[in-house]
């Protein structure tokens, strides 16, 4: 004869608290468990079969995992376990307040802000002055400069048939189309962290997101300068007053010179792959 499940009792609880914006529900379950021989572990008792699975049964609500067991022998007859077992649908990751009742997977997602230093090279000064020597001819590496920028973090459910493959695929890519009133590849998005596991009594994926937002663009930049120049479809020295070859400075688009004393312009290229940020993020 084996431990056997004599009914659930009347007795249970359950609570909803927050916890860092998080609905966490809580639910405890008591049972009656007859042992076979007094002489049986606890772990024989709370291994019972048909009572509750740490970390696999989920509660009759649907939203809370089995998170413990603990079971107390009746004094009167050692043959009689009281077993109340506890369900929990805490995570440890940030997701806004939301209704417990509704899909996790379709939760908005609170964010953290964050700063981080950025080092680019600019042709013009703050104050709108040309970058260049004291005859007008740019400089050929431009100014490096350093300023902060804002870096948006933040965990968001979704469904666990987000594959491994999918997850790699939105990493370091930028946005292809304006989002959150933010321009076309402003925002470098990087996966942080993204793992399957059980959350909120289904398998879910649990990913961590950084949106990193730079207003001029997440672009590979090059000062337009060069040896040649082109007038119509001919392609010319770029020389000084004495036939010198020289360096100079073109408009970046068509090839042609720039003024003297104007900055050259500025080459852009694509270095992330952009795609549709607003097809998967909900932040």
């Amino acid at each position: 004869m084996a431990n056997t499940i004599l009914g659930e009792k009347r007795e249970g609880s359950g609570s909803l608290r927050s916890r860092q914006g998080m609905p966490v529900l809580e639910e405890s379950y008591a049972f009656t468990v007859l042992s076979d021989n007094k002489n049986n572990s606890r772990l024989d008792i709370i291994t019972t079969p048909g009572l509750p699975v740490v970390g696999l049964t989920v509660s009759a609500f649907g939203f809370s995992v089995c998170v413990g067991k603990e079971a107390s022998r009746r004094s009167e007859n050692p043959l009689i376990w009281d077993v109340t077992c506890t369900f929990s649908s805490e995570v440890d990751e940030k997701q806004n307040n939301q209704d417990p009742k509704t899909d996790p997977v379709a939760w908005i997602p609170i964010y953290e802000t964050k700063f981080e230093r950025l080092q680019e090279i600019v042709t013009k000064d703050f104050s709108g002055t040309a970058i260049a020597n004291s005859a007008g001819q740019p400089f050929q590496t431009g100014l490096t400069i350093g300023r902060f920028i804002p870096i948006w973090e933040f965990y968001q459910f979704e469904p666990a048939t987000v594959t491994d493959e999918t997850i790699i695929d939105r990493n370091e890519t930028t946005n292809s189309a304006i989002f959150k009133g933010r321009a076309i590849k402003s925002l470098l998005l990087t996966i942080l962290e993204s793992s399957v596991g059980f959350y909120y009594g289904s398998r879910r994926r649990l990913t961590k997101y950084s949106l990193k937002y730079n207003s001029r663009l997440w672009t590979h930049k090059r000062l337009d300068v060069g040896t040649v120049y082109k007038s119509g479809s001919n392609h010319l020295a770029y020389t000084d007053n004495n036939g010198n070859v020289i360096l100079g400075g073109l408009d970046g688009s068509t090839g042609a010179k720039v003024a003297v004393g104007d900055p050259p312009g500025v080459r852009s290229f694509d270095q992330y792959n952009p795609i549709a940020f607003a097809s998967f993020l909900r932040i």
